[in-house]
């Protein structure tokens, strides 16, 4: 038992507990550098031992720029099967640990990792223990985090330690534990254990140097001779510590001869690298074999065939940081030597040689860069730009380098350190290109933030810098502009943005100036205008615009701009591929841009499961990256589809969280998506005057929630709750302008809305036509289909066309029951109860409705294992382990009312 650590203690075993149950957990412990996380890591391991078999590794600093590095440390004892696991799994891990030449996907790789530690813990549980993760490479950080999170059905246990200022731990929705310093009674006992005969001056001295670190405690007498410590000697002062990080740690390499320090310092710039690494890095192989050795039988170092590993990762440090720099660069640089001119570590450990400008290396770590991003792999990418930047002679291409670093940055979720960058390269040079590049991903960043307006002007100023130099940039930054100026509900600025675009100049851009047609017509879209649309267009074509090997969601168009020009099915399909390449690479930060566009467009086009599933994962990465304008974007979104589904206290609580953020910050978009949910909702819970009253604030002109291009997608709903509510004139004037500014016959998701509507506000047998012609539209949505169904039904039976009336309302059922829209679907039973159908009864078992007693991750699991796929299919599909799988199975199936998978084959869950 480890002095003073009573609740810690009782933490850790806790979670071991759970793991030797099978129910997984991770525990992040943080704390100051010495205040003994290792030492509880090493506790728990040796006293858990029995019955557990232990896993770890450590984050090595010289390694972290080194993909997988930690990754490959801790999964070497389990690389024999790797032949278990589905192919795509075990070659990406063959990739990230260079045994073969196929690209490390990194979501694979995370799924990889957990496969294999799944089957691992098979037979006995696991205690993996990863000391130092604040020196973890990001590509093994990645993958643990990814495992962090999917432990909860696996007999696995991951103690990670990392100090307290750290970017990347804690992690959220994982349990951490802060690990103090030691009060003064456990301090003075620790000390009495390590020194039980000392005098009190020098116990005092102590004391007051270790300030309660355990690792200071026990290491501090060490460094200090029997003279010292039986009082004899005074202590020097200082201490013989070097930096107070490190003061808990003697140079090991001390009192070596000049061959072992080396060859430690060599092993210490390499990480816990092979020793063949090392020993090729050596001038004299045999007499750094002997050297090494020896220090194994100092315990400076643990050696075995595959690493050199020293006691403890501080121990590592002080042989680094102990030696001159010149003895530093001269060992970095004996490894670049050994080291092949293709393998990465190369350029890594030339940078960390380089004393001052160096562009030679400064280019091979922007090759490194490109290799990164192409690789799908953002962190390394950024970490090699800042090393670039650094080495590079030309402020201007430092600045160029910092700003690409701050996008990766941002795209990783690390705002704050974003904006640093971006403050580093304005003040290196004041090139009007690299200026408008930093103003375009401030003003991308301004947007996620919560102010679209401000985005704006950021944006355009950046635009006109760049318009008579760079055609791309341009491009770019004015795509960017018209999504942040429709956030903010300004067709006026989408207008000026179609102008700069389709404008006369040098920075002519083809794909651009089809934008600007768009952006030309949704500006023209605003009611104050009058006459008709002054703009045509083609149908939107922008795919291949969001296909790259690192997409860049913030540099997509307007996200519902498809659906009043056409192209939704292409956008939603390039928006589902880019979320997949984001995911993979980890791009937390671009990932939930990306998913609040894919929402959208999955809601209106009536994929609700998937929208449903992507909005609870988006929402969460939203909030955790800083991003409260996609988030309460993401609110409405996930309220509209609350309403839908007839969960009015979900959709209210929803759209009041959106409402919160939307209002004083004036998103327009959000605003207008939020009132449209509750609209919705009033007008499911039957109080069409409430529903009016909301809708309204969006369509009409100076209303509360007014937005120029959403409202025309409330128009329908709108119509309908001023024809329940007996009102129809209003919904007729808005008809009206809406006639007078859109273009539904160029958007086919409109297209039946628009009939439907019309429908509704007309009399006699244009009704019926009109009806009919919304049923025939091309691109209508399963809710368009079943609501124009349900009210052609109302119509046909209140003119006494019962039996037509009763097909209509047949469909409307059939449509709404895949939805689950529920208020629509008692709606439908009502009008066929009341057209005297006795032949419908409920059913038992509602798909929509039993899908909604399903959390995102069940439905999911439960639709592929429908389909007759296994559980490990299942996982490949999902990246989960199989072991996840039939966990989440055995919660599901109480909640469907089954008892085995058989029941669940072939249901229709869709």
């Amino acid at each position: 038992m480890l002095v003073g650590r009573g609740r810690e203690w009782d933490e850790l075993f806790t979670v071991v507990g759970a793991a030797r149950e099978g129910k997984g957990r991770a525990l992040v412990l943080h704390g100051p550098t010495g205040v003994g996380k290792s030492a509880l890591l090493t506790g728990v391991t040796e006293t858990c031992a029995p019955g557990m078999r232990a896993l770890r590794a450590t984050g090595v600093e010289g390694e972290a720029g080194l993909p997988f590095a930690a990754l490959h440390q801790l999964l070497r004892p389990l690389l024999p099967g790797l032949g278990e696991l589905p192919r795509p799994q075990a070659d990406a891990l063959y990739g990230a640990f260079g045994m073969s030449t196929v690209r490390a996907d990194r979501f694979l790789v995370g799924l990889a990792t957990l496969s294999l530690l799944s089957n691992a813990s098979a037979g006995t549980p696991l205690l993996i223990t990863v000391d130092d993760a604040h020196w973890l490479d990001p590509a093994s950080a990645e993958a643990l985090v990814f495992l962090a999170r999917r432990l909860e059905s696996e007999a696995v246990a991951l103690l990670l330690a990392t100090r307290n200022d750290a970017g990347l731990f804690p992690l959220p929705g994982v349990p951490d534990l802060q690990i103090l310093p030691l009060n003064d009674a456990d301090a003075a006992g620790l000390l009495a254990r390590t020194l039980p005969k000392t005098v009190p001056t020098v116990r005092k001295r102590l004391l007051r140097e270790a300030r309660g670190h355990p690792l200071a405690l026990v290491e501090l007498p060490a460094a200090l001779s029997p003279c010292h410590l039986d009082g004899t000697t005074p202590l020097p002062d200082p201490l013989p510590l070097g930096e107070r990080q490190r003061k808990f740690f003697h140079d090991p390499a001390a009192g070596l001869t000049d061959v072992q320090r080396d060859v430690l310092l060599l092993a210490a710039a390499a990480g816990d690298a092979e020793p063949s690494t090392v020993l090729r890095a050596c001038t004299d192989a045999d007499a750094a074999r002997d050297a090494l050795f020896e220090a194994v039988s100092t315990g400076v170092i643990r050696l075995d065939q595959r690493e050199v590993t020293f006691r403890h990762p501080l121990a590592r440090s002080a042989v680094y940081h102990g030696a001159s720099f010149r003895r530093r660069r001269a060992a970095h640089l004996a490894l670049a030597r050994s080291l092949a001119p293709d393998d990465d570590r190369r350029v890594w450990h030339l940078a960390a040689a380089s004393v001052g400008p160096d562009d030679a290396v400064a280019r091979l770590l922007t090759e490194l860069a490109e290799r990164a991003r192409h690789s799908g792999d953002p962190a390394t990418a950024g970490q090699a730009l800042r090393r670039a930047a650094e080495l590079a002679s030309e402020p201007l291409e430092r600045a160029l380098m910092l700003v690409e670093a701050a996008e990766y940055a941002w795209m990783t979720a690390d705002t704050s350190h974003a904006e640093t960058l971006l403050k580093q390269a304005e003040a290196l040079d004041g090139d009007p290109r690299m200026r408008a590049r930093v103003l375009g991903l401030r003003g991308a960043m301004t947007h996620a933030g919560g102010d679209p307006a401000a985005a704006c002007r950021l944006l355009l100023d950046g635009a006109r810098l760049a318009r008579e130099t760079d055609a791309e940039l341009t491009a770019e930054l004015l795509v960017t502009a018209a999504r942040a100026a429709w956030a903010a509900g300004d067709p006026a600025t989408l207008t000026q943005i179609a102008e700069l675009g389709a404008g006369p100049g040098p920075a002519e851009h083809a794909t651009l100036r089809r934008f600007s047609r768009h952006f030309a017509y949704l500006g023209s879209l605003t009611p104050q205008q009058p006459g008709p649309a002054r703009y045509r267009h083609p149908p939107f074509d922008a795919a291949a615009w969001l296909l790259s090997p690192l997409p860049r969601p913030w540099v997509w168009p307007p996200v519902l701009l498809p659906h009043l020009t056409g192209g939704t099915e292409a956008m939603t399909a390039a928006h589902r591929s880019a979320a997949d390449a984001l995911r993979a690479a980890g791009a937390d930060g671009a990932l939930a841009m990306s998913l609040t566009s894919l929402v959208a467009l999955e809601l209106v086009t009536g994929q609700w499961s998937s929208g449903l599933a992507n909005g609870v994962e988006g929402l969460r990465l939203a909030q955790e990256a800083g991003q409260p304008g996609y988030a309460c974007h993401l609110h409405a979104l996930l309220a509209w589809l609350a309403a839908a589904q007839g969960d009015s206290a979900r959709c209210r609580a929803l759209a009041e969280q959106s409402l919160a953020v939307a209002a004083p910050h004036h998103i327009a978009s959000a605003l207008a998506l939020a009132h449209w949910a509750l609209g919705l909702n009033a007008l499911a819970e039957g109080r069409p005057d409430q529903a009016a009253r909301l809708l309204g604030d969006v369509v009409s002109p100076g209303g509360p929630a007014e937005h120029f291009m959403v409202g025309w997608l409330v128009l329908p709903d709108l119509a309908e709750a001023w024809v329940r509510s007996g009102d129809p004139a209003p919904a007729r004037a808005a008809l009206a302008r809406f006639e007078q500014r859109a273009d539904p016959e160029r958007a086919p998701h409109l297209h039946a809305p628009w009939h439907r509507c019309r429908a509704l506000l007309s009399t006699g047998e244009r009704t019926s036509a009109r009806y009919e012609s919304a049923l025939e539209a091309a691109g209508a949505s399963p809710f368009d289909i079943g609501r124009t169904h349900l009210l052609y039904g109302e119509w046909l039976r209140r003119n006494r066309r019962i039996k037509s009336a009763r097909e209509h309302l047949h469909q409307a059922t059939t449509h709404l029951h895949m939805l689950g829209a529920r208020p629509w679907i008692d709606l439908a039973l009502e009008e066929l109860r009341a057209a005297g159908d006795r032949s419908l009864i409920e059913p038992a078992a509602d798909p929509a409705s039993v899908s909604r007693r399903l959390t995102p991750r069940e439905l999911q699991i439960a639709r592929l294992a429908a389909r007759g796929m296994s559980n490990s299919d299942i996982a490949a599909q999902l990246f989960l382990s199989p072991r996840t799988v039939g966990y989440h199975l055995h919660k599901l199936f109480p909640k469907l009312g089954i008892t085995s998978r058989t029941q669940l084959y072939g249901r229709d869950l869709s």
